[in-house]
C-alpha cells in the first residue's frame, strides 16, 4: 500500500527526527542541511565547539537559517560544491579529511557528506581524528606577514599564514587565528602550495 501525501511527509518527519536525536549524543560536530544548503540543524557538539572555539555568536539558534557557502572561503567553494553535486547525482557518502586548528592545538577531523532521501538534504559530520599541542609557531610580525595593502592571506585548509618576503613559504602564526583580530587586521583565504597539490589536486 502506497502512503498518501500526508503520510509520506509524517514517515520524512519521523525519520529526521530520529537522525537529530542520535545526534544529540554525538561528539562529531554535525549539522543538516535542507536542499538549498540552510543549515535546519546543528547538534550539541558544534554548540560546544563554537563556545570553546571563542564563538558564542555562532551556536545553532544564531545560525539556523543561514546558508553554508556564505561563510565557506571563496576558493573553497568549487570544492564544496562540487561535492554536494556529487553526494545528490550519486547518493554516496563523499569524504574528506581536513584541518581545523585552533590557536593553541593542532587538531584533524573527517568531513562525511550524507545524502537524506527524499527531501535531498545533507547530514554532514565532523569527527576529530587527532589532536595535540602545536610543536612548533611563528610569532606574528607585520612586517612578515601583512602585505601592502595590510591583508595577511591564511591558508583555507591548513591555517598558515603566508610570508610576504617569501611567498612560497606558510607558517603557523596562532595570533592571526584569533577571533578577536585588530580594527587594522583584514584576512583573505588562499590555499598555500601543499595543501593545493595534496589535498585540492583537481581544483
Amino acid at each position: 500500500m502506497v502512503p498518501s501525501e500526508s503520510g509520506a511527509k509524517s514517515i520524512v518527519r519521523d525519520h529526521l527526527s530520529r537522525i537529530m536525536q542520535a545526534l544529540q549524543g554525538s561528539a562529531a560536530v554535525s549539522y543538516i542541511l535542507d536542499s538549498r544548503y540552510r543549515l535546519i540543524y546543528c547538534n550539541p557538539a558544534w554548540d560546544s565547539f563554537a563556545r570553546s572555539n571563542g564563538a558564542p555568536q555562532l551556536t545553532s539558534e544564531a545560525v539556523a537559517g543561514s546558508d553554508l557557502f556564505d561563510v565557506i572561503p571563496d576558493v573553497l567553494k568549487a570544492v564544496y560544491s562540487a561535492a554536494f553535486r556529487e553526494v545528490l547525482s550519486t547518493g554516496l557518502v563523499w569524504e574528506q579529511s581536513y584541518e581545523c586548528s585552533s590557536p593553541t592545538l593542532f587538531r584533524m577531523f573527517r568531513m562525511r557528506i550524507h545524502l537524506l532521501k527524499p527531501q535531498n538534504g545533507f547530514l554532514v559530520t565532523n569527527a576529530l581524528v587527532f589532536e595535540r599541542s602545536h610543536p612548533k609557531v611563528a610569532e606574528s610580525d607585520p612586517n612578515t606577514y601583512v602585505d601592502g595593502d595590510g591583508i595577511i592571506t591564511i591558508c583555507a585548509h591548513c591555517r598558515c599564514s603566508r610570508r610576504v618576503d617569501s611567498p612560497a613559504q606558510w607558517d603557523f602564526v596562532p595570533e592571526y587565528l584569533r577571533l578577536r583580530r585588530g580594527p587594522a587586521m583584514n584576512v583573505s583565504h588562499g590555499l598555500c602550495p601543499v595543501c593545493r597539490i595534496y589535498f585540492y589536486p583537481l581544483h
